[in-house]
């Protein structure tokens, strides 16, 4: 839907007005305290987003977005953080999905688009190989062409690591070699691959902070028809740099760090020391300031992108720069909520990252809601400037194809 002419504030109340209504409260407190939903929380949240039309924003008109002008979507989604919503769908909704908008042919368009707004498809990436992680174009992964009664197919073999929610997803978009005598980037084509398909399995991969995210997803002998594959063959490369255009905007975290620096704000508010509230000892005003200042100037530049894009002028590999400043952002965020709680974030309980706080437990020392999942949260957020390209990797790209170093 489009929101017409209705002012700026006027939109900004009925967003709210939505979510008061529509987002669970167990979800939104969930949320707001830093705890992992569960999938099926969040499907819910997704569900109502989809029946509203306000699943996919971004998207043209035809395949169920809204029209909305790039400032408005930004009005939208600082609603919705503000309002504790969860982030929904982004390897579904903001990396595959505009992928095909732009690279896939007609009958593509027509299959998948429409069965990823109903929530039919859910989607993981698979790029990073175990010897192929910042160096991407290394990878190995195999697909052969043949033919068979069914028609033409690939088969596709070899593994894909730190693959995010793929065990949530149905369906998972790969880079695959499909031709190992020419050059690394020019022997790479894009496929979307079934994962029922036999031959697709993956193992979980449970990290340090004790949150089930990432999976190693592994293809033995999987059959792909050749329908599937986007673009021409090998040329995959030129989509796969298109889509990181579109991972880079979204990994400079803007509505993710609004959440986040608005819990820090509220621990300043309920946290004493020193017989007054946080918020009011220099250290942590200092801290915090320097933060805010930081997340409104990266909000800036990741808006005037957007409009560059809206334009439909194409974005290059500047949009490094703003994966970089989020990253590093997002973690000194989780390390000022952590310093700021101090010595209650030490206890380790993985249920309590999942699961809100029990009134009916005896009582104890008092620890602070946001406690039990800030440590984890850290520790989730070191590996924000490793994934999608470490911070080195970056650093070099822009020097080479921006500065021209």
């Amino acid at each position: 839907m489009s929101a017409g002419p209705a002012s700026d504030d006027a939109f900004r109340a009925e967003v709210r007005a939505f979510v008061r209504e529509y987002l669970p409260d167990m979800l939104r407190e969930k949320v707001r305290l830093g705890l992992e939903p569960s999938k099926a929380e969040v499907r819910v949240w997704e569900a109502a987003l989809r029946d509203r039309g306000w699943l996919v924003p971004h998207w043209p008109l035809e395949w169920g977005g809204t029209g909305w002008s790039p400032a408005r979507r930004a009005a939208f989604q600082e609603e919705m953080v503000l309002g504790h919503a969860p982030e929904y769908g982004g390897l579904t909704f903001e990396m595959i999905g505009p992928v095909l908008i732009r690279f896939g042919d007609d009958a593509q368009k027509r299959f998948f688009l429409p069965r990823m707004v109903s929530l039919e498809h859910a989607w993981c990436q698979g790029y990073s190989e175990p010897e192929a992680g910042s160096d991407l174009a290394s990878l190995r992964t195999r697909a052969v062409r043949g033919t068979d009664a069914a028609g033409e197919h690939y088969v596709v073999d070899g593994s894909k690591i730190w693959t995010s929610s793929a065990h949530h997803a149905n369906w998972i978009f790969c880079l695959v070699r499909t031709d190992p005598q020419a050059r690394p980037q020019e022997g790479i084509s894009f496929l979307l691959v079934d994962m029922a398909t036999p031959g697709v399995s993956l193992r979980p991969i449970v990290g340090l902070h004790g949150w089930h995210l990432f999976n190693q997803v592994f293809l033995d002998g999987v059959r792909v028809p050749l329908e599937h594959r986007v673009g021409p063959e090998h040329g995959g490369w030129t989509i796969a740099k298109s889509l990181l255009e579109f991972e880079r905007l979204n990994l400079a975290r803007v509505a993710e760090n609004r959440r986040r620096l608005a819990k820090v704000r509220a621990i300043g508010t309920e946290v004493r020391e020193a017989g007054v509230p946080l918020g009011e000892r220099p250290w942590f005003r200092r801290r915090f300031a320097e933060l805010d200042v930081r997340l409104e100037a990266l909000a800036a530049t990741v808006m005037r992108m957007r409009l560059q894009a809206e334009a439909g002028r194409r974005l290059g590999p500047e949009t490094g720069m703003l994966k970089l400043v989020g990253s590093r952002l997002i973690q000194d965020i989780e390390t000022l909520a952590v310093d700021a709680l101090g010595p209650q974030t030490l206890p380790f309980d993985r249920d309590a990252l999942h699961e809100l706080p029990d009134p009916a437990s005896p009582p104890g020392v008092a620890r602070h809601p946001c406690a039990p999942a800030a440590s984890s949260r850290r520790f989730v957020t070191r590996g924000y400037t490793i994934a999608g390209g470490s911070s080195e990797i970056q650093h070099e790209l822009l020097a080479k194809q921006v500065l021209g170093l």
